[in-house]
């Protein structure tokens, strides 16, 4: 029953990783909520910065004001057909409630969480939700290729000069997409733009049609004086056996994250207190697999169940106080990463 309602809320909302939610949103008139910002706003860098290291402090800023309590909404609109007799999807309108922290920060590394909290009550249900990960200077990156296929790409030392990656994860720390951006703080703005990133279709679509195989996507994660917008140029991309990309349709997205001091997050924060060291296993697994197997196929269902409900459920014994080794997880893992793997 509990993972019938978790894919239920999994289902109702398509965040940033493309992954779950908690509540859907009212309908929107527009791409953006109309909401007015706050008067006494005050930006992580005051203007641009002069040097390479006030650079670095002011996009290290930028990121850390990504956490806080939210309501997130997220609004999809295909806008041009690109493909002879293609007609753009419904727009979709899904939104959700949650929280952001730093798990781990490392001066040029920072690793944000978002956990998600549903309902009131009895009935309140807490969804570990997507990660995103911010390297400075990366010199790789965990790229994915198509086909559920990853690989470790490099980085180029002059491509990665004062440049951030941002790589994201799906709600059981399994990758979905990396690229490199670089934070701009100019004009009163602070945003970081991606390069063009390949990623696997979004959870909002992979179960419901099969007409393409990418969803290609220039990122830009900007500031707000009530919070932080991620604003998605998507592509969606028709990939064949040899490799040949097509375009079906462009598509704009829209997740605005608004503060909020109105939802209770407690039972969010008692699941982390409660996990923490199980996730961070995780997380170190997956990093692991990455460096050992350089490239990899990821395989989303196990034994015809969904991968998360695995790690799920080893997350369940951990939160009750139940060991949960690293040879389980690797276990785990071991069941979801396939062929295509070059061994060190």
């Amino acid at each position: 029953m509990r993972l019938f309602i978790l894919l239920s809320a999994l289902a109702l909302t398509s965040a940033c990783a493309s992954s779950g939610g908690a509540r859907r949103a009212p309908a929107l008139s527009g791409l953006a909520p109309a909401t007015a910002a706050p008067a006494d706003y005050q930006r992580p860098c005051s203007g641009p910065p002069a040097t390479p290291e006030l650079a670095f402090e002011c996009d290290r800023r930028s990121i850390l004001g990504m956490t806080g309590e939210f309501r997130v909404k997220f609004a999809f609109d295909e806008t041009l057909a690109l493909k002879p007799g293609y007609k753009p999807r419904a727009a979709q309108r899904s939104g959700g409630d949650e929280f952001v922290f730093v798990v781990e920060d490392r001066g040029e590394f920072i690793a944000l969480q978002h956990i998600l909290v549903a309902g009131s009550g009895d009935d309140r249900m807490v969804i570990k939700h997507w990660r995103q990960d911010w390297q400075y200077q990366p010199r790789q990156v965990l790229a994915f290729r198509g086909n559920n296929h990853f690989e470790l790409q490099p980085v180029a030392a002059e491509h990665a000069r004062g440049a951030w990656s941002q790589s994201v994860y799906e709600v059981d720390d399994a990758p979905r997409y990396a690229g490199v951006g670089r934070w701009s703080h100019a004009n009163g703005i602070d945003a970081w733009t991606s390069e063009f990133t390949w990623r696997p279709l979004p959870r909002r679509e992979y179960t419901k049609r099969n007409d393409y195989q990418v969803l290609g996507a220039v990122n830009r994660h900007t500031l707000t004086p009530g919070g932080w917008m991620h604003e998605q140029d998507n592509e969606k991309l028709e990939l064949d056996a040899g490799g040949k990309t097509t375009a079906l349709v462009r598509e704009v997205g829209i997740n605005s994250y608004e503060r909020t001091t109105e939802i209770d997050f407690s039972a969010g924060r008692d699941y982390w207190k409660r996990t923490e060291a199980f996730w961070r296993d995780v997380r170190a697994a997956w990093a692991d697999a990455a460096q050992k197997r350089r490239a990899y196929d990821l395989a989303h269902m196990l034994d015809e169940r969904p991968r998360f409900e695995a790690l799920f459920a080893l997350a369940d014994q951990a939160g009750k106080g139940e060991a949960v080794t690293r040879a389980a997880i690797d276990a785990v893992l071991g069941r979801a990463l396939a062929g295509n793997a070059t061994q060190n």
